[in-house]
C-alpha cells in the first residue's frame, strides 16, 4: 500500500460517516444549517485523521522508513524525475548506432534504478550517490556530447575533447551498473539464503531417501524367509 493511499482511504470512510452524521444532525436534533454543517465536518475530519494517520503508519512500518524519511525520498524523486524524463530527449540528438546504444544503455539504467527506489523508498539510501551526484552528471555530460558531436569543422583538440568525453560516459555507464547492483544486493542476498536452505533441504531428503533404501535392503532377506517358512508349514 502506497503512503498517498492513506489519503484515499481517509476520504473513502470519513465521507459516509460525515453524511450520516449530517442527516441525523438535520432530521433528529434540527440544528441551524452552519451548525450542521459544522458538524458534518468536524465528524469528517475526526474520522479521516485516525484512518489516515494509522494507514500511512502501517505503510511505513513495512517499508521500514520514518515518516521524515519517506518525504525527504520522495523530495528527492520528485528532483530526480525531470532528469530521468530529459534522458529521453537526447534520442532525437543521435546521430550514430554507438550513440544510440549508449543513450539507450543509459536510460535503461536510469530508468531501472529510478522505478525501483520509487517502488520501494527504504532502497533509496542503498543508492544516494546515484540521485546526488551519478544521474547529474551523466546527464549534463551526456546532453553536451551529443550536442557538440553534431558541430561542424571540428578541431583535432575538439575531437580529442569528444573522445574523452565519450570514454568518460564509459565509465558513468559503469557507475550506473555499480549503482544497479548496490540497489539489488539485499535481494541478493535474500535468494543466497533461499538457495542455501533449498540447497540443504534437497541434500538432506536425499540422504534420508538412501537410508530408506538401505532399511528397505536390510529387511527384504527376512521378509523372504518368513515367507518360505511359511509356505514349509502349509505343507
Amino acid at each position: 500500500m502506497k503512503y498517498n493511499t492513506s489519503y484515499i482511504l481517509g476520504a473513502i470512510l470519513a465521507i459516509p460517516v460525515a453524511i450520516i452524521t449530517g442527516i441525523i444532525s438535520m432530521n433528529i436534533f434540527q440544528f441551524e444549517m452552519w451548525l450542521d454543517t459544522l458538524i458534518m465536518f468536524g465528524s469528517y475530519i475526526m474520522t479521516f485523521l485516525p484512518v489516515q494517520q494509522k494507514a500511512a503508519h502501517t505503510y511505513l512500518k513495512e517499508i521500514g522508513l520514518s515518516k521524515n524519511d519517506y518525504k525527504y525520498v520522495r523530495k528527492q524523486l520528485k528532483i530526480a524525475e525531470p532528469k530521468i524524463k530529459h534522458l529521453l530527449v537526447q534520442y532525437k540528438k543521435v546521430r550514430s548506432l554507438s550513440e544510440l546504444k549508449n543513450v539507450n544503455e543509459i536510460n535503461k539504467l536510469a530508468r531501472v534504478i529510478f522505478k525501483n527506489v520509487q517502488k520501494s523508498p527504504s532502497k533509496f539510501f542503498n543508492v544516494d550517490s546515484f540521485f546526488f551526484s551519478h544521474l547529474d552528471n551523466t546527464v549534463n555530460l551526456l546532453n553536451e556530447y551529443l550536442y557538440l558531436s553534431r558541430m561542424p569543422h571540428k578541431t583535432k583538440e575538439d575531437q580529442q575533447l569528444l573522445n574523452h568525453a565519450r570514454l568518460t560516459l564509459d565509465e558513468l555507464k559503469r557507475t550506473l551498473q555499480a549503482d544497479l547492483r548496490a540497489l539489488n544486493k539485499e535481494s541478493y542476498e535474500t535468494m543466497r539464503v533461499e538457495i542455501n536452505l533449498a540447497d540443504n533441504y534437497t541434500t538432506k531428503q536425499l540422504f534420508n531417501d538412501k537410508q530408506s533404501q538401505i532399511e528397505h535392503k536390510e529387511k527384504a532377506p527376512l521378509q523372504f524367509k518368513n515367507a518360505v517358512h511359511y509356505e514349509e508349514e502349509r505343507k
